[in-house]
């Protein structure tokens, strides 16, 4: 698609989609790479913050840019994962809003723990596998600073929002990816920024969460009708990525209820799984951590990942891919979302 202005930053790119309105783009390096966004009408609005201040900060640069020099009267965060959130103390100024249950799921996420992953890095003696997979996944941030700033309004139903003569609508959806999802949907310039709802990738909380999460890519296709979305992670879309995003997840239940048995586990259980039809999507292999949460589901077990055990799953899983796939698996180019 055509941006009316693209405004560069060392770590983000931020395009224009609507008059005013600004998707951030980061190139995708890894699971905390994510997207936001900024409204510049009436007072502003900012749609997440990054994982760092220093993402951050290049977004409160970017909209002091076309706002000669103002700053945002409200931030939206879309959940309460730390690339969406993280970055609010460079906009504790503003109003910010979450979904009431963000706080609470905030507490699975340690600013500390995270902050000495990076600093002992990929390679540390010092660190678990999980630990190390995580400090590669973490490569290029840097968590100085960083806190947790508490909403100044925590809500449950859908709010509107007026910026000037612009509508913007904040949807509750949980739980979807997660228990606190906030869309935010600009029904005239037909603009939604859906946070993690919809992503390149797909790891699934719950049964509930997965199951609820089709319902709400339906309501994005049949309803909402976007011409673009601003995805959590990867390249600015449309309705066609949506589309593909429900047919992987009614894939994935189908093919999970297909294979399960009592004695099967999650690691057999993803390689029954056939998702031939989803090879382009970036890194295939972590199939198995959302598979892995959908079998403990089933069986009333904690679903949260055991990190120090999966990051040898799914080295398994990606020499097992090719040899079930072979040559279907494309290669990815992850600066091919900052392409114009």
């Amino acid at each position: 698609m055509k941006y009316r202005s693209i405004i560069q930053k060392p770590r983000v790119k931020f395009f224009e989609v609507a008059d005013g309105v600004f998707a951030g783009i980061s190139p995708y390096r890894g699971i905390s790479w994510a997207n936001a966004g900024f409204i510049n009408k009436g007072e502003g609005l900012v749609y997440d913050t990054f994982f760092d201040l220093f993402h951050a900060r290049e977004m409160r640069d970017a909209f002091k840019e076309v706002s000669n020099g103002g700053s945002p009267a409200y931030v939206v965060n879309s959940h309460y994962n730390s690339d969406h959130a993280w970055g609010n103390k460079v906009f504790e100024e503003s109003c910010i809003i979450m979904h009431k249950e963000a706080a609470r799921e905030r507490l699975t996420e340690n600013i500390g723990w995270m902050d000495s992953v990076i600093k002992r890095g990929k390679n540390s003696p010092e660190s678990t596998q999980g630990e190390r997979f995580f400090a590669a996944e973490f490569e290029g941030f840097d968590l100085e600073g960083v806190e947790w700033v508490h909403p100044d309004i925590a809500i449950k139903d859908d709010i509107n929002i007026r910026l000037g003569d612009t509508e913007v609508m904040i949807y509750n959806v949980a739980p979807a990816h997660s228990d606190s999802d906030l869309l935010m949907w600009m029904p005239k310039e037909k603009v939604l920024f859906a946070g993690d709802v919809v992503f390149n990738g797909c790891t699934a909380y719950s049964e509930e969460g997965t199951l609820n999460w089709i319902k709400v890519l339906d309501r994005i296709i049949d309803d909402i009708k976007p011409e673009v979305v601003v995805p959590g992670h990867g390249a600015i879309c449309g309705l066609d990525f949506v589309k593909e995003q429900r047919d992987y997840l009614l894939n994935l239940i189908s093919e999970f209820n297909k294979h399960y048995n009592d004695e099967i586990d999650s690691l057999s259980l993803t390689k029954q799984i056939d998702i031939s039809r989803f090879l382009h999507w970036i890194q295939p292999e972590r199939l198995y951590v959302t598979v892995d949460i959908l079998l403990k589901s089933k069986r009333g077990l904690p679903s949260l990942p055991n990190w120090n055990e999966v990051p040898a799953k799914l080295e398994d899983m990606k020499a097992y891919l090719p040899e079930k796939y072979g040559d279907q698996i494309k290669p990815w180019d992850p600066m091919s979302v900052w392409q114009e």
